[in-house]
């Protein structure tokens, strides 16, 4: 579905989830006791009222974040004042309090645990960081580990369909954040944008793109794979085959940025993020989750970085099985044993 223009958004559908939120809490105690019911029929760890609790503590943070966002618009002289850095400080602190409280939540509900290993001790100086994009949250959960852990200002690229969140589409569009789409014919445009996001970081600024594009399928992965031999990218292609945890780096972003901060380290993140759950009808039997999401960090000196272009998509491959090897590695062992069985499967 086409995403409504911008007025649209702000005068016809903000208003409209807002109204509904506040609607869906108000129902909350109805909506607790057929969960409740259901949950006495279909035993499992209280899934269904663990996922009401959730939905609700979402909805609050909702309706506190819409309520702020028109407050500070008001306060910033009627959007006038958005870009002047005590407004954009206001963001940024708003949006460190809603990580903060979405985690709790999903850590109390979902028995959520993070465990990063080697984990880095935080450093100044620009970075750009390219994570692997796979299974529901682990944007939020980057965005909120460099925020929360480390007092990052995050610079995100996004997919525009996002902005169907009316919450993630008012604050993200006020600070420096990019919403691209998948266009083939926009694609030049779309680069320029990720290279003008790039530029100027400061020493707390921590740029984040998922080179992927996509969250991580079987499916996915193997029409990614097609994509690069019929565009001759045959050697690509056969290391895409390889790889079984991730699809292949789009590189044309991830060259634009380093260009654009030759300055900047480069992180590379990888994790997993329920390998072995797949659709959402197996991740609702998962919940509450009874292992830890495991995480890495590797950050690379921006002397160490290639700078020619094809050296540098070379470079983006071999980190990107790496990456898949260590997903691999961490997999429960039934999930791993035959990664292509999996994409048959599919």
């Amino acid at each position: 579905m086409k995403l409504p223009p911008k007025i649209v958004r702000r005068v016809v559908l903000a208003p409209f989830v807002l109204a509904l939120s506040l609607a869906l809490i108000a129902a909350s105690p109805a909506l607790f006791a057929v969960a409740f019911m259901v949950d006495v029929v279909v035993r499992g760890g209280w899934r269904s009222v663990r996922l009401v609790a959730f939905g609700m503590a979402y909805l609050l943070y909702e309706v506190a974040g819409l309520t702020l966002m028109f407050v500070l618009w008001i306060r910033s002289g009627l959007g006038a004042r958005l870009s002047s850095p005590d407004i954009q400080e206001a963001h940024y602190r708003f949006m460190s309090w809603w990580l903060r409280g979405i985690n709790r939540a999903a850590v109390r509900f979902f028995r959520l645990r993070i465990q990063i290993e080697d984990r880095p001790v935080p450093t100044p100086g620009p970075i750009l960081v390219f994570s692997r994009h796979a299974g529901p949250g682990n944007s939020l959960m980057l965005v909120g580990t460099l925020m929360v852990a480390y007092r990052r200002h995050p610079r995100v690229v996004m997919l525009a369909k996002l902005q169907w969140e009316p919450l993630f589409d008012i604050m993200l569009n006020r600070l420096p954040n990019r919403f691209i789409e998948h266009d083939p014919d926009k694609r030049d445009r779309y680069v320029h944008a990720i290279a003008d996001l790039a530029t100027g970081l400061g020493s707390q600024d921590a740029y984040v793109l998922f080179p992927e594009g996509h969250d991580f399928t079987p499916r996915l992965r193997l029409k990614a794979i097609a994509h690069l031999f019929t565009g001759g990218r045959e050697e690509h292609a056969r290391k895409a085959e390889a790889m079984h945890h991730v699809l292949p780096p789009k590189t044309g972003g991830v060259v634009a940025a380093i260009t654009a901060a030759p300055e900047a380290d480069v992180v590379f993140v990888a994790h997993t993020v329920l390998e072995d759950v797949g659709p959402f009808k197996n991740l609702w039997s998962r919940i509450p989750l009874d292992g830890p999401v495991f995480a890495r960090y590797w950050r690379i000196p921006a002397s160490e970085v290639p700078r020619d272009r094809n050296d540098l998509t070379e470079w983006l491959f071999d980190w990107w099985e790496r990456i898949d090897r260590w997903v691999h590695d961490r997999m429960p062992m039934e999930a791993a044993v035959d990664p292509a069985s999996r994409d048959v499967a599919s």
